[in-house]
């Protein structure tokens, strides 16, 4: 695994700034953000943006403090 943080690209990276613009097109100004970010997967503590950024997630839900992003027991239990 690469060290993280890993950033490729600056941020927001390309294809996040396009998913940033169409997010903006069409989901309601009601439903904000606060970082742009837009994530394409997670493994333990470590988030990948779409333009392949890693980053260390400092901001998990309660949902996955514990196990961490995509556990291989829990994915396999699902």
């Amino acid at each position: 695994m690469a060290p993280v943080p890993d950033i490729k690209t600056p941020l927001p990276g390309p294809n996040a700034r396009r998913l940033m613009e169409r997010d903006h097109a069409v989901v309601s100004p009601s439903y904000t953000r606060s970082y742009p970010l837009v994530i394409e997967r997670a493994s333990g503590a470590t988030v990948e943006d779409v333009d392949g950024n890693l980053f260390l997630d400092c901001a998990a839900g309660i949902a996955v403090t514990c196990t961490g992003h995509s556990h291989p027991d829990v994915v396999h239990a699902i």
